[in-house]
């Protein structure tokens, strides 16, 4: 299945194929029963469903990435120049699941980090006001709303593939 996505001039078609990839690992894992993601039509999201409404665009411009109800926007920059961390805002920067990793060589990783970030907030703000436990917190960005999804993004895509010697917060 498809993804809508639009590709930056000065991005090679590889990077924008991995960042789609990493796109739709994260609207799949947060498509699974367990989380109870509801679309506002239909009820529970499915896979198919979140595909169809997310477009993936890809840049490289030295500006922030970022995510909305109909698209993520992701900046290759970081992964360009080969950062060894990630940083979060400061609310949640030292959060033991959600916090900053420092150390990583793993270029590929730290982009699929970035991804999860903006696929939270496609999440938060698309079906955030139809699924029972974010509707009462959906609104605000770096929110519990947001927090709890991207927690479990973070707990299942990312953190398990951080080494013993990188630092998460």
């Amino acid at each position: 299945m498809t993804i809508k996505s639009k590709r930056g001039s000065n991005v090679t078609p590889t990077e924008h194929k991995l960042v789609v990839k990493f796109a739709k690992q994260c609207l799949r894992e947060i498509c699974k029963k367990q989380y109870e993601i509801h679309n506002g039509a239909t009820g529970k999201l499915t896979y198919e469903h979140a595909l169809k409404q997310l477009c993936v665009d890809t840049k490289y411009r030295g500006q922030r990435s970022c995510g909305g109800a109909r698209r993520i926007s992701i900046d290759l920059g970081d992964y360009r120049n080969s950062y060894t961390h990630f940083h979060e805002y400061k609310s949640f920067e030292n959060d033991p699941v959600i916090g900053n990793i420092s150390g990583c060589n793993d270029r590929e990783l730290l982009l699929k980090c970035l991804v999860a970030h903006e696929v939270a907030h496609h999440i938060q703000m698309r079906y955030g006001r139809y699924t029972r436990w974010l509707k009462n917190n959906f609104r605000k960005a770096h929110g519990d709303g947001f927090k709890n999804i991207y927690r479990e993004l973070r707990r299942t895509l990312i953190n398990p593939y951080i080494e013993p010697t990188q630092k998460i917060a």
